[in-house]
């Protein structure tokens, strides 16, 4: 047994991740794409034949077919479009996407991504996976982890846990590791693509437990690009005086565009981005240094801190863990790669750089830390099959300790919960940050009035008011006969198994009888719609297989060409200089005068199109256009050099010029 058949997935908001443990080499190995990449972009799209895509091949119809392309599902799990109302009644509608002409829940485009991710795994590792322990934010609230949930049985994944992403880099990282006795303290801080994440971790021997979160489910390295795209489209209101800030599909073109730019702003200290034809008329180059780039972002990464800050005030207010306890800030996410991250969080924290670490991969950090604790669990012979017992002892060159580490994974709960009582009151049951699993009893409940049924309204959040908090499920007690207030005496039960999900059960003291409810609010499907979209997005999914391979489809592709019969590429352009002639050599003509090369305090935003310009004008063949290059050049050259202000005016002339001869 080479591989360890239970993967661990990180399923992030613009990329995903799959690992899987290495039996023979004792290491974990992210499996890589079929485009050779150890991340998917989060991209669900269609490709010609009207099959579902996920990946590279989605992204790249973002800009073409953006209304059959969905970017940054997991911003949508769990949520609602129209929000319940427990004063009401009202159950909520629960979001839907509309993609290939009809209405899909987040969890089943979420269950797309999933099911590439498992036929990576299985194409890597030659056999079938049915089991995964998969990644969420530590910030998710139960809806959002229970649409995760099922996500993963649509993809027809046994869902082995939810696992707390900082809990999964705390363990990639090596805090698992731990062995001098001692309890260390971790920040994890979590900055992707669409989410952001604060964790503060307390490692003990054996022992990682989440003492205190924080996040912000609206920030992640999307958002920077949109500020990119914004800076780009400033610009080009003010220098071609065109608004192009509404067009959806010059967006999505610049946001492109500028999450590259970002990636190459954390090693350059400049970048350009290249638009030609944005519109039929408009081709730009517009320059971005870092120092802009960091400016325009400064307020977002304020607000990481502010969650940071959170989380350190959580984990001292359940666990009096000090600020100044804090060994160590670990980095996660790709996000997390922009230069002045580092700084800012030493100086926040008060700590040397080197204590802020990024020595692992970002992107891949949660998936290897997914994959480690996946090997805890046994693989099963299929989807909801039993479970295969590894015998450890007669698989060679398999370690005991592979399986079974005797590691404790201890995740907290991010937010209280409760019910509603009287009015409006929110009486917590389970406090936030309590370890998982966890359950509490509470009684001092009575009926408020004659009525044969009464619902027990159950929210989660921290505001007293309880119609400020987030409405999490309804469990309707049936009761014998209405009697008076104060008739029946309840006690309610919140239990939270490890995933993070809740079970209710509420007693009446006096029948002794027990109402008993997995809650599940509307914005989760039901067995029935799950086991119907499984069926479903497997008849649409893309299977990377030719939809007809007999020979009926043979028949109808092109033959090979007969020899001769396709155009050949152009010979190469001969050299200008001719071979020594037999003959005495005639008159040379005269020298064609030598381009200046760009000066070198050309102004940083034109050192690319000056350089661009020079490289053009030395390779087009004598005419009309180079010439009307050479001028604008030499006019921009002669200005530098001379530290004329006419430099920017001439520098836009010869972006202008270039595009127009290139």
């Amino acid at each position: 047994m080479a591989f360890h058949k239970v993967i661990g997935i990180d399923l992030g908001t613009t990329y995903s991740a799959v690992s899987v443990w290495d039996n023979d080499k004792q290491e974990i190995v992210v499996i890589p794409s079929a485009t050779g990449t150890n991340t998917v972009p989060s991209v669900v799209g269609l490709d010609p034949e009207e099959k579902v895509i996920v990946g590279a091949q989605a992204q790249n119809n973002l800009i073409m077919d953006a209304a059959n392309t969905v970017i940054e599902v997991k911003r949508e799990m769990g949520e609602y479009a129209r929000q319940p109302n427990a004063q009401t009644g009202d159950p909520g509608d629960p979001k839907r996407i509309r993609f290939r002409g009809r209405d899909y829940l987040p969890q089943e485009i979420s269950a797309f991504i999933l099911m590439e991710l498992k036929q990576q795994a299985e194409h890597y590792l030659g056999e079938p996976i049915h089991d995964a322990v998969i990644t969420v934010p530590a910030y998710f609230k139960e809806p959002q982890k229970g649409a995760t949930s099922d996500a993963a049985a649509m993809a027809r994944l046994n869902l082995k846990r939810l696992l707390n992403e900082p809990t999964a880099a705390a363990v990639c990282f090596g805090a698992d590791k731990v062995r001098d006795g001692r309890k260390h303290v971790y920040a994890v801080y979590d900055l992707g693509g669409g989410t952001f994440d604060v964790s503060i971790i307390e490692v003990s021997e054996g022992n990682v437990s989440v003492v205190g979160t924080g996040g912000n489910s609206r920030l992640g390295g999307g958002d920077f690009d949109d500020r990119i795209t914004g800076h780009v489209l400033e610009q080009i209101k003010a220098k071609h005086g065109v608004d192009l800030s509404q067009d959806p599909m010059i967006w999505a073109r610049i946001k492109r565009e500028a999450e590259m730019r970002k990636r190459e702003l954390s090693s350059a200290t400049a970048a350009m981005l290249n638009l030609p034809f944005l519109t039929p008329q408009l081709s730009v180059n517009i320059p971005i240094t870092r120092a802009t780039f960091e400016s325009r972002i400064d307020d977002l990464l304020k607000k990481s801190l502010v969650c940071l800050d959170e989380a350190i005030e959580s984990a001292y207010k359940s666990n009096g863990i000090k600020r100044e306890e804090i060994e160590q800030v670990l980095l996660v996410g790709g996000s997390t790669r922009i230069k002045c991250i580092r700084k800012l969080l030493a100086d926040h924290m008060g700590m040397e750089e080197k204590d802020v670490r990024s020595d692992i991969n970002p992107d891949e950090v949660v998936s290897r830390g997914a994959a480690i604790v996946a090997r805890e669990y046994n693989p099963s012979e299929s989807y909801e099959g039993k479970e295969v017992v590894i015998d450890m002892a007669a698989t060679p060159g398999i370690s005991t300790q592979t399986v079974q580490s005797g590691l404790v994974l201890q995740d907290v709960t991010s937010h209280t919960l409760g019910v509603l009582e009287g009015q409006s009151n929110f009486i917590p049951i389970i406090p936030k940050e309590s370890r998982l699993p966890a359950q509490q009893t509470q009684g001092g409940f009575e009926n408020s009035g004659r009525a044969k049924e009464i619902p027990v309204m159950i929210f989660q959040g921290e505001d007293p008011h309880a119609f400020n908090n987030t409405l999490i499920g309804k469990l309707p007690l049936i009761l014998p006969e209405a009697r008076e207030r104060g008739y029946y005496k309840f006690e309610i039960t919140f239990a939270l198994n490890n995933d993070g999900l809740l079970s209710v059960a509420v007693k009446e003291i006096n029948l002794q009888q027990i109402w008993e409810a997995q809650i599940q609010c509307n914005v989760r499907a039901t067995k029935e719609q799950i086991d119907s979209s499984a069926l479903h997005l497997k008849e649409v999914m893309a299977s990377g297989e030719p939809k007809d391979n007999g020979a009926a489809a043979a028949s109808n592709l092109p033959k090979p060409p007969a020899a001769g019969t396709l155009p050949r590429p152009p010979a190469p352009p001969r050299p200008t200089t001719a071979s020594p002639p037999a003959t005495p050599t005639p008159a040379a003509a005269p020298a064609v005068p030598e381009i200046p090369v760009p000066p070198a305090d050309t102004p940083e935003q034109f050192k690319s199109i000056a350089r661009r310009s020079f490289k053009l004008a030395s390779q087009l063949p004598a005419s009309e256009k180079r010439e009307k290059l050479l001028a604008a050049y030499t006019k921009f050259v002669n200005a530098v050099q001379a530290k004329s202000p006419e430099v920017e005016e001439l520098g836009d002339t010869l972006d202008d010029t270039y595009v127009e001869c290139k």
